[in-house]
């Protein structure tokens, strides 16, 4: 992996946006999807998308978290690369019934349905400080339940990092901490 700085970052999210596959009306009409596996399928993009976002968190969240939840689906393979290389817990946020033992679960709307989320409440201490990770950020539903989930196991958000924000949507308004909201790659549709 290259190392990065403000001018490589720039560099690279500009390949990662030209490579990313686009699928129009999937999973449904009206939605225009990214596809990360198709950026992880690419050993070039692969290091290109860890390198931005390993960039970011050194940047904005160093010293700041002391665990990282990656989203299902895609921000499972996205946060547990990251916690690996980073070496700090890696906490998985599932659909229901994916998890065993005891779980806190949060209901939510998205851009093309109704979902629930948990999280296993034994991995995340009290006080903790998480750093949630997903894919993209669209109307913010997602990342809203997580915010409920680790409040909800008495943890405190330390932050969002997402590889795309489709910023017309405004989704980090449903969000607690908008402020806190980094992206790598903001997308006009």
């Amino acid at each position: 992996m290259e190392s990065f700085t403000e001018e490589t970052l720039a560099a690279a999210t500009k390949e990662i946006a030209a490579k990313v596959l686009k699928f129009q009306d999937f999973p449904k009409k009206g939605i225009c999807f990214y596809d990360l596996f198709s950026l992880l399928h690419d050993p070039r993009q692969r290091s290109l998308v860890f390198g931005s976002m390993l960039y970011i968190i050194r940047r904005d969240f160093d010293g700041k978290f002391d665990a990282i939840a990656g989203l299902d689906s895609r921000g499972l393979a996205l946060g547990l690369h990251l916690a690996e290389v980073l070496k700090v817990p890696f906490i998985a946020v599932r659909k229901p019934g994916k998890l065993p033992g005891e779980c806190a679960s949060a209901s939510f709307k998205k851009e093309y349905g109704e979902d629930t989320l948990e999280i296993q409440r034994h991995c995340v201490a009290k006080g903790m400080r998480v750093l949630l990770v997903d894919d993209l950020l669209a109307t913010g539903g997602t990342l809203s339940a997580c915010d409920k989930l680790v409040e909800t196991c008495e943890g405190k958000v330390a932050g969002y990092l997402v590889l795309f924000t489709i910023t017309a949507l405004h989704g980090e308004k449903m969000l607690k901490y908008p402020e806190l909201v980094k992206t790598v790659i903001s997308l006009s549709d």
